[in-house]
């Protein structure tokens, strides 16, 4: 909701994750005439009207003010105080005997008079010397200053002198080392924004600068309520004004260091760096922290943050370089500075917020626990009734269009779609029975965010159509009985995006929220009393905070039940993350983060020696070093990229809901990012949870990299905390994988086909790939087996979104026809378990095969014929049957490079089975597996396999940069090579696009 309060101030009230209450944001902008200074910007930040001692400043305007008030306060001050001293003195003169003595008549009077005022005299010129009223907060109301201080409230803004006095003097000392995660996320920003015409950028050094940061004002906000934080302990709520304004300096760099600074290097096209010098000159911020306290050392346990609007910076940048200085456009670069910096606090502005374990960060501990605090398991089911999304199709019937629905599902308040299922083409009751996890962390949670699910028409040659939306309070599904550790079906009207007017149709889904696995639920598994525990550590609070207990009023006992609360859970935290996972419950949130790597070696693959390396004194040829996060064989997440060093400090992780934990392997990779070569792979490590997590669920360890061109060690943090969810055993398999079906297939004695459907070939279809089997020779039409006894192998690319199909495909004269068929939806096959299955067998009539290819229902009005009996596996990840797919799908194509270079780390000679389809090259139903065995092997003898040897041979010494590609003209070659293809197919696709529905991917998460 956004209101015009003022002439060039609009206000945005927003959900305050602080007090839990209305947050006004205002934004004043600035007039078309007014500089673009910083002494010349105002930023206003104003809280609810409920809320006590709301800082709102602006700093220029009113300095006038401030020192017109400071004088008046002297002057009035050195009046009272003349007066009264003059007064006291003839007071004393008065009553003093001693005066009289020496003093008689009109002199000792005169005498008298001048003592007096001269004492009046000086006590006023001291005050006025020597006296510096404090400068109360300012408040601004519209167009009036208000020059106020409250000093009857407990909370009324203060202007913390001290504290900016200490911070002076503190702040030239501080290791400039600590400010580099804050240069880090500047820089993942601008490499996220670059021009075309510079390549890459570098942080090259960073200065906090002599002169520190001003708390303008600090305030205390009233505790709020919430119960979402009982276990949380004692908190404080603190509203703060920071300011910086750049100090007169020299021209020179020297004498300018002083300002906060920053050494960037830009790299241009053709690799030309570009040193660009970067101060502060102007900073104005206003936020709002919770600091939670604890009774040790470091005494701070948490710190929840939300900025009141974007901050108001103002950048000085200098090129180093003279060469530079005509064609850099200086006021364009410090505009894209500026729209870096708002980018990179975007995620923090109100009712946005940072969450930060104070205790892990300050103690120098790994942390314990997982930022999200558990999943909402989403199922969308189907919709009904819904407006027709082709309706404008008027070369259609009535009948014929009934648009081309999906349902996509994310986060109200952030507005951008999580998850999104299939689109099933043509469909007016479409029936998905997909399934979704979204991990909620705290940020969702003290923003109050809303479930939402929209229903989608996809177009091809226009933008999608939103047909309807449902939402749901969020701490409504945390809290209900009903969807508590449990799922639950409910039906919803559609209705529009504000929630304001219904919609046709209905949505039918289910939903459910899973919390993490309790401490009594960790002890109940180890045997242990939790009665004991709870005694124990109830023990040890009360003698930390015994006085604490001395506090007599109801809230001070009730902070320290809220201290004793903490503890326990601090306590439960420590002891699941020192224990390993249970098998009771294998779900859970994966968290993986990629601290730094040590050492990075890319060795010259023609000038350097075995081992030897380059230094940080090397220059150019210094890795650019960037990570990708692979699960179950799957890219969930980039880290920035880290241009030219051998020690790259990345602090960069994510967070997954893992399906079990023991079958979930992650790997990292590590790549080169090269300017017109594709980036080689350095290194990867592989990490399977089931040996990883084997002794506890928080692990951190150096791991070196292994399988690529350089050399490393690479910091890795893991924490896995299970949730409480027991999924069914097929909803824990893998998205990627590769379905076997063995060569024979029959009907059941039950099943009665016709002549004519008994003597069709079958063919086994995914979206992906296909295989065929004939029927037997005896003609009894009780069985079809392949024709070389080789079992059919498919690929799958999304398991839970897909269904094999098997089309009882008849010869015809001009096009073949499918008189039956069967469908069986991957979600109920369970991975690595060979399986007999029984598939119904239906008559294709209508369009019955068409929806149900799509549709996860039976067919409806369709005939059963009988039943199939088949045998089938299901092999979870990327197999060589998945290499068509890499043509166009750079993720798929990406991974399976890795999985090449950890071949033997992942494969070794334990599974010959799972090596044989990986390294599988066509499908079972291709020309080469139709070929005689002697003319294969023939072929794999004579000339034929001499070059596919080689060509093996050249993959892996060009993968290594040896061979032809130690030379950097060929790399360039192989390079363009790769980006003409990549055209092509990014055309193709295109193409494909204006008459095929483009499925959205879920993608992965980049850093940068």
């Amino acid at each position: 909701m956004a209101t015009a309060s003022t002439p060039g101030a609009t206000e945005n009230v927003v959900h305050d994750p602080i007090t839990h209450s209305p947050l006004a944001l205002r934004d004043w902008s600035m007039s078309p005439t007014a500089s673009r200074t910083s002494s010349q910007e105002s930023m206003t930040l104003r809280g609810s009207e409920e809320s006590v001692g709301a800082a709102s400043t602006d700093f220029d305007d009113v300095r006038a003010e401030w020192d017109a008030n400071a004088r008046k306060s002297k002057i009035q001050l050195a009046g009272v105080a003349g007066a009264a001293s003059f007064l006291g003195a003839t007071a004393v003169l008065a009553l003093s005997s001693i005066l009289r003595s020496f003093l008689s008549g009109w002199l000792g009077l005169v005498l008298s008079g001048v003592l007096c005022i001269v004492i009046a005299a000086v006590c006023a010129g001291s005050v006025v010397h020597y006296y510096e009223p404090a400068r109360p907060p300012i408040q601004l109301e519209g167009k009036e200053t208000q020059l106020h201080q409250d000093k009857t409230s407990d909370n009324s803004p203060e202007t913390a002198l001290w504290f900016n006095t200490f911070l002076a003097s503190l702040w030239p000392i501080v290791n400039p080392a600590l400010f580099i995660s804050i240069a880090d996320m500047l820089e993942d920003e601008l490499a996220a924004t670059l021009p075309k015409f510079i390549t890459g950028v570098r942080v090259a050094d960073i200065g906090q600068g002599s002169q520190s940061i001003e708390i303008a004002n600090i305030s205390s906000l009233d505790l709020d309520e919430s119960k979402h934080d009982e276990d949380s302990g004692q908190v404080v709520n603190l509203e703060v004004l920071v300011a910086y304004r750049e100090h007169s300096h020299g021209k020179a760099l020297r004498e300018r260091s002083g300002n906060p600074h920053i050494l960037m290097e830009f790299v241009l096209t053709g690799g030309v760096p570009v040193p660009v010098w970067i101060e502060l000159t102007g900073l104005k911020v206003g936020a709002r922290m919770r600091i939670g306290l604890m009774p040790n050392p470091p005494f701070l346990s948490s710190l929840v943050l939300t900025l009141l609007g974007k901050p108001k910076v103002t950048l000085k940048c200098t090129p180093l370089t003279q060469h530079f200085v005509n064609i850099m456009d200086i006021p364009v670069l410090s505009g894209w500075m500026q729209s870096a910096i708002d980018s990179a606090v975007a995620a923090y502005v109100a009712p946005h917020s940072l969450s930060m374990d104070l205790k892990t960060l300050l103690s120098g501990a790994e942390p314990m626990d997982t930022e999200a605090h558990g999943v909402v398991v989403v199922i969308a089911k189907y919709a009904v009734d819904f407006k027709d999304g082709d309706a404008g199709k008027f070369w259609e019937s009535q009948d014929e269009r009934h648009g081309d629905p999906y349902v996509s599902i994310g986060w109200g308040k952030w507005g951008k779609p999580i998850w999104s299922s299939r689109i099933i083409a043509n469909e007016g009751k479409p029936y998905w029975e997909e399934i979704a996890f979204l991990l909620v962390g705290p940020s969702e949670m003290n923003a109050k965010e809303r479930l939402r699910l929209q229903l989608w028409d996809s177009d091809r040659g226009a933008a999608d159509d939103l047909l309807g939306s449902v939402e749901v309070n969020l701490h409504e599904i945390m809290e209900d009985s009903n969807t508590l550790n449990k799922m639950t079906t409910r039906t919803d009207p559609f209705t529009d995006v504000e929630g304001s007017q219904e919609l046709p149709g209905k949505l039918t889904w289910e939903c459910g929220y899973f919390a993490k696995t309790t401490l009594e639920q960790h002890l109940e598994h180890e045997g242990e009393n939790m009665d004991q525990l709870n005694a124990e550590v109830e023990h040890q609070a009360e003698r930390e905070l015994r006085e604490a207990d001395t506090l007599q009023s109801n809230n001070g006992k009730e902070k320290m039940e809220n201290e004793k609360k903490a503890k326990l859970k601090d306590r439960g935290i420590e002891m699941i993350a020192g224990a390993p996972p249970t098998d009771q419950w294998p779900s859970g949130i994966l968290w993986v983060q990629i601290q730094q790597i040590d050492g990075l070696v890319v060795p010259h693959p023609r000038k350097s020696k075995i081992g030897e390396g380059e230094s940080e004194d090397a220059g150019g040829d210094l890795p650019s070093a960037y990570c990708t996060i692979i699960l179950n064989h799957q890219r969930v997440y980039r880290t920035r990229t880290k241009l030219k060093t051998n020690k790259p400090f990345f602090a960069a992780g994510t967070e997954r809901f893992v399906k079990d934990w023991r079958t979930t392997t992650a790997i990292i990779a590590v790549r080169d990012h090269r300017l017109h070569e594709m980036d080689p792979l350095i290194g990867v490590v592989v990490l399977p949870l089931r040996t990883i997590l084997e002794k506890r669920c928080q692990v951190a360890g150096s791991y070196p990299l292994v399988g690529g061109i350089g050399f490393g060690r690479v910091q890795i943090s893991l924490v896995f905390r299970s949730v409480q969810a027991q999924l069914p055993h097929p909803l824990t398999g893998w998205e990627l994988t590769t379905l076997e079906v063995q060569p024979h297939a029959r009907t059941t004695p039950d099943s009665h086909l016709p002549s004519d459907i008994a003597a069709c070939r079958l063919v086994f279809r995914t979206l992906n790939g296909k295989g065929k089997l004939y029927a037997n020779s005896d003609g009894d039409g009780s069985g079809w087996s392949q024709s070389r006894g080789k079992p059919l192998r498919l690929a799958v690319k999304r398991r839970f979104g897909e269904s094999l199909v098997v089309e009882f495909r008849k010869h015809s004269v001009t096009l073949d026809s499918t008189p039956a068929f069967c469908v069986l939806w991957f979600k109920d096959v369970i991975d690595e378990e060979e399986t007999s299955i029984k598939l119904p067998i239906w008559r294709n009539t209508g369009n019955a095969l068409a929806r149900a290819r799509f549709n996860a229902e039976e067919p409806q009005d369709a005939e059963r014929l009988g039943s199939l009996e088949v045998t089938m596996k299901m092999w979870p990840g990327l197999s060589g049957y998945h290499k068509p797919l890499a043509e166009t799908d750079e993720s798929i194509a990406d991974v399976m490079k890795v999985l090449d270079a950890a071949e033997e780390t992942m494969r070794g000679d334990e599974d010959p089975t799972h090596d044989s389809l990986y390294d599988a090259e066509k499908d079972s139903d291709s020309e080469a597996e139709e070929q005689a065995p002697e003319q294969k092997a023939t072929q794999s003898n004579g000339l034929v396999g001499e070059i596919k040897d080689y060509k093996k041979r050249a993959e892996q010494l060009h993968s290594h940069h040896r061979g032809l590609m130690q030379w950097g003209a060929m790399r360039k070659m192989a390079w363009m090579g790769h980006n003409v293809e990549e055209a092509a197919t990014g055309l193709q696709q295109k193409v494909k696009g204006k008459f095929h529905h483009q499925q959205a991917e879920q993608g992965m998460d980049i850093e940068a």
